[in-house]
């Protein structure tokens, strides 16, 4: 599978197409995210349920309910992900589909099993990287960088002004490098996921093409992402305007009324930031690896598992 060059300005069009996505059928499109949002608050649920109303908090708990959060996000959520740019293809393309569409993808093996190899993938990239900046900055700065965090966790804890050690030499070395490898590896990411939900990709080839593929169009990533952080303050300063308002509002009758009118500002703006982020992966993908075949249901009688 060959991976194409986009020109810088590719990345200001991506963002576009993922804002005006959904025109065909915004039912589909807004359903499969809130489901999404709803799926992706599970670990979240069970977590407050556990720790907080059964006031189970020991470390082994903790431990138990982060290795049932990594496998969710493996055998739930990354699944879950590729139904939605399937439902995405579809909906651009014309097909018929509908919002429950996403849960679709769990009768297909193989795409189930790929995606949670890519996940995995991702997670050896990201300590690779990180390796790399370790590399770069040498061990006495994490040590220098670690003192600090303790100071900091120290105040907070005793709640007296924080007396700070000095930055460790390299910190804004280390904020440059954690934003070029985070443009990097979203790129990675998107053009990964796309590859196994659309591209009919083993994960060692999405994977691949993911890499070449970033690799090749880091300028319009790097708009794309400049782009992305200055909508997003604005936005962000919009949404705690309107929650304050509403909590304000509600607070006039009790706290408890307050919580209930912020709340669906909340889970509105989740559904269409998984929208505008999925609608830029896809948008992505089709410039760069593009022309995939209609996806095929799911794999034949041989019950073989492609990876």
């Amino acid at each position: 599978m060959t991976t194409r060059t986009m020109g810088p300005a590719s990345g200001w069009r991506w963002l576009m197409n993922a804002v005006n996505l959904g025109g065909g059928n915004p039912g589909a499109v807004l359903g499969g995210a809130a489901l999404l949002v709803l799926m992706a608050l599970v670990p979240t649920v069970l977590q407050v349920l556990v720790q907080n109303v059964m006031g189970v908090t020991s470390p082994a708990v903790a431990i138990v309910l982060m290795l049932v959060s990594v496998a969710y996000t493996l055998g739930v959520m990354g699944p879950l992900f590729v139904g939605y740019l399937r439902l995405l293809h579809a909906s651009e393309t014309g097909a018929a589909t509908r919002a429950t569409a996403i849960f679709e993808v769990f009768s297909d093996r193989t795409a189930v099993v790929r995606v949670a190899c890519v996940l995995l993938g991702l997670l050896a990239i990201g300590l690779l990287l990180f390796a790399v900046a370790a590399l770069l900055l040498g061990g006495d700065f994490f040590v220098e960088l670690a003192a600090v965090m303790q100071a900091l966790e120290a105040a907070e804890a005793s709640g007296a002004p924080p007396a700070l050690p000095p930055m460790p030499s390299g910190f804004g070395t280390l904020l440059a490098l954690l934003f070029v490898f985070g443009v990097f590896f979203n790129g990675v990411y998107a053009l990964a996921l796309g590859q196994v939900a659309l591209g009919d990709r083993s994960a060692g080839g999405a994977l691949a093409d993911g890499l070449v593929g970033a690799l090749r169009n880091l300028l319009p990533l790097l708009v794309l992402t400049l782009v992305g952080m200055v909508a997003g303050f604005v936005l962000l300063l919009v949404l705690g305007l309107v929650v304050v308002l509403a909590a304000g509002i509600g607070g006039l009758v009790g706290p408890a009324v307050g919580m209930a009118l912020a709340a669906p500002v909340y889970l509105v703006a989740m559904v269409v930031l998984y929208v505008v982020m999925f609608g830029v992966a896809y948008s992505m993908w089709r410039d760069v690896c593009g022309g995939a075949a209609p996806v095929a249901g799911p794999p034949g009688g041989d019950g073989q598992v492609a990876a």
